[in-house]
């Protein structure tokens, strides 16, 4: 794999480390937070729901920031911006604090990764830029599972005041890798006088706007799903640990090998139909964690994972080929929809999970899958017949 492919991968990764990680923490965060009511439950979710708001805020403007200054420029900057809010969780004296410094992480990342979805845009023609989004997504697996790894890791031994410390000198490390071997923005077509494309205009755009919804349905998904999980397997009769709940993520492994797949299988059959057979390998997936025993759960969420990310790149794809002259934003509005239900979905959950428990929870995400699934296919559907 040449250097320029892999820092696209590294970015993905970069962007992923610390979004997910407290939710290796969430037994510990739960105890920081009070006593163990549903409120303390929410307030767990807020940590991870916070760093999410704060992508789903800034993603729009970062995206056109990338458009106007070099979209190289922004990944490489933003990538070292990112650790400084990791140290200040670790120093965080209070739940309130910490949420405000996850949301100041959330502001951070979408220099990452929303503008590298545009860079991978402009650098490859389509057929080889798809691959290379898969190969960023398979990133991001790889990003998100070793950053609740090493806090759990960490946290097990050390508490979760170190574990954010520990994935602040992981992403400076991948920052400085970045910004080695991240090639520079190929030269791009410009618009002359042409005015931007405005915001109004990307949501008027019905499959835009379609693939927006159902990217907001793919990350409440996500997000629902392990934070949840984390919860149940934290309880009897499971009783696991914060290294042990981090071990859980070693799911994503998988999909990191299989996602760059997903870049061929959309050569071959197309966004809409990977995005159906995505979702319902996910669907499927979780009705497995409805078994009572660990082997299960883990088989289950390995599908789940994997569906999730295949439907993913199917989306991101979609976006980034779809509006080439005003490509920075149309990708952050993506990523503003994609992190609102994100957020929505580290709380929104608790009063099912209070009442119905782990159950309650996957059937939410299923009413979510097959919004989504809905969505996403009419938006395919409609920007066919635009072509056509």
């Amino acid at each position: 794999m040449d250097r320029r492919r892999l820092a696209v991968c590294l970015a993905g990764a970069a962007a992923f480390v610390p979004l997910y990680a407290p939710q290796s923490l969430l037994p510990l965060l739960r105890h920081f937070a009070g006593p163990h009511s549903t409120m303390s439950a929410a307030m767990a979710g807020a940590v991870v729901s916070a760093g999410t708001a704060g992508v789903a805020l800034a993603a729009p403007f970062v995206g056109r920031l990338g458009d106007r200054l070099g979209r190289h420029r922004v990944i490489v900057l933003a990538a070292f911006l990112a650790a400084i809010p990791s140290l200040l969780s670790a120093l965080a004296p209070t739940p309130a604090l910490l949420v405000a410094a996850r949301l100041l992480e959330g502001l951070a990342l979408p220099g990452i990764f929303a503008v590298t979805v545009a860079y991978t845009a402009d650098q490859w023609p389509p057929l080889e830029a798809r691959p290379v989004t898969a190969l960023y997504v398979a990133g991001t697996i790889g990003g998100g599972f070793c950053g609740r790894l090493l806090s759990g890791l960490v946290a097990e031994f050390a508490g979760w005041r170190w574990a954010f410390a520990a994935l602040a000198v992981l992403q400076l490390l991948l920052a400085l890798l970045i910004r080695a071997w991240l090639a520079p923005d190929a030269p791009r077509p410009r618009p002359g006088h042409a005015a931007p494309v405005r915001f109004a205009a990307l949501f008027a755009d019905p499959a835009l706007r379609a693939i927006y919804a159902a990217g907001f349905a793919l990350l409440f998904a996500l997000v629902a799903g392990f934070t949840y999980v984390s919860l149940h397997l934290a309880e009897p009769p499971f009783n696991l640990g914060p290294a042990g709940l981090s071990a859980i993520f070693i799911v994503y492994l998988l999909s990191m090998v299989t996602t760059p797949m997903s870049g061929r299988l959309l050569n071959r059959h197309g966004h809409a139909r990977v995005l159906a057979m995505a979702w319902a390998a996910a669907i499927a997936g979780l009705l497995i964690t409805l078994l009572p025993t660990l082997p299960a759960i883990i088989t289950g969420l390995t599908l789940f994972s994997t569906g999730l990310f295949f439907a993913q790149t199917a989306a991101t794809t979609f976006v980034g080929e779809a509006m080439p002259q005003a490509r920075g934003a149309a990708v952050g509005l993506y990523v503003t929809c994609y992190y609102l239900g994100g957020s929505v979905g580290g709380v929104l959950p608790a009063p099912l999970w209070a009442r119905f428990g782990w159950p309650g929870v996957i059937a939410l995400i299923t009413l979510a899958g097959a919004v989504s699934v809905t969505l996403g296919r009419r938006g395919f559907r409609q920007r066919r017949a635009a072509k056509a």
